[in-house]
């Protein structure tokens, strides 16, 4: 990945939503923006400082790949560029997430585009002058995933271009100061929103309330499963997750 300074971010946003038009499906990618605490194993160029983290994944050949991440390398200087090529095996390493086990709350919202809004929203509700911390990931998607192929499932969402998540560490802040952070970004965006991933919502082992259960699917597989559910589980055994109730509750107007 491609690490830039506070004072870049602005524009390193920007020119990456562009770049992500431009790019085949074997080049996916994604950007992360924190503030890293100032902490020893905080790598020293990023320790104290709100950064933007570009996140490049290209399957293609290592001269194509080097050529189509020139436009964004060529953005702002760079605090670090940890860019290689990499064994399939290795790929779990891109985010350069923590290796030890730690709480978090989030949420998320599928976006068919990103408009220059959205972008500012991101920094100014989410960023170094929030109230709690924040972590915000904005996933390019498209590619194989808009293809659904063989039996029908409850995939949804699959026209979205990209998917913006938002999370905050649990336990030095409380659910009920990091819930109104999120929601204000997440509405910031809302003309955009397409719905919502259940794979990225963490509210510290609570599901999603019934009534946003439905934003989870596209529109008639939510009252599909819940006709399933009501053949093959009708006592609602399986509830402890974002559940979908026999009974309907929480079905789309």
């Amino acid at each position: 990945g491609l690490y830039f300074g506070a004072e870049h971010v602005e524009e390193v946003l920007s020119a990456w939503r562009a770049w992500t038009d431009t790019v085949p499906d074997t080049m996916n990618s994604s950007i992360g923006l924190m503030v890293h605490p100032d902490l020893p194993f905080v790598p020293e160029p990023l320790r104290g400082r709100y950064v933007a983290h570009v996140r490049i994944a290209h399957t293609g050949g290592v001269t194509e790949g080097r050529r189509l991440v020139a436009p964004l390398k060529a953005v702002a200087p760079r605090l670090t560029d940890g860019l290689r090529d990499m064994p399939y095996t290795a790929c779990g390493s891109i985010f350069d997430d923590p290796v030890h086990p730690h709480g978090y709350a989030g949420d998320n919202v599928f976006l068919g585009s990103l408009a220059p809004s959205d972008l500012r929203a991101v920094v100014e509700l989410a960023g170094p002058r929030a109230p709690v911390m924040c972590i915000v990931d904005i996933r390019h998607l498209g590619g194989a995933l808009t293809r659904s192929q063989g039996a029908p499932n409850a995939i949804g969402h699959r026209e979205a271009a990209y998917i913006l998540r938002v999370l905050s560490p649990v336990g030095p802040w409380s659910l009920d100061e990091v819930g109104p952070v999120h929601e204000k970004l997440l509405t910031a965006v809302a003309p955009r929103a397409t719905g919502r991933s259940g794979s990225f919502v963490y509210g510290a082992g609570r599901p999603l309330p019934a009534g946003r259960v439905p934003t989870l699917y596209d529109t008639g597989v939510h009252e599909r499963l819940t006709r399933l559910k009501a053949v093959h589980d009708p006592a609602n055994t399986f509830r402890a997750n974002h559940n979908i109730r026999p009974d309907g509750h929480g079905t789309r107007p």
